[in-house]
């Protein structure tokens, strides 16, 4: 069965922001790796549960494309892979802010 993956708020704020970043030196690139970055996310419809744990985030997994974390949580009574946000990983996760509560 596919799940719904949806990209949250915070997490497209955040394709926005690494897309502006890497512009700065090449826009073509910039638009690309965005691209690629929710390519992958939407891949999660299909076993969502493959990514890792995030430590000290009951309920949150992250799977990885290059430098970054895609951060989600699988919500099993709607079917549904909720992005949480893209996140660098040299970037400390304690900065890290996601909504936690999700209904489902």
């Amino acid at each position: 069965m596919a799940y719904q993956v949806i990209i949250g708020r915070i997490a497209q704020r955040d394709l926005l922001k690494i897309r502006d970043y890497i512009a700065r030196e090449n826009l073509e690139a910039a638009q690309s790796f965005t691209e690629k970055l929710v390519e992958e996310a939407k891949s999660l419809k299909i076993f969502p549960n493959r990514g890792g744990h995030l430590e000290g985030r009951p309920g949150v997994r992250f799977a990885v494309v290059k430098q970054y974390l895609i951060i989600y949580r699988v919500v099993e009574t709607k079917s549904e892979v909720r992005i949480l946000s893209f996140w660098h990983a040299a970037r400390e996760r304690r900065h890290l802010r996601i909504d936690y509560k999700i209904s489902g």
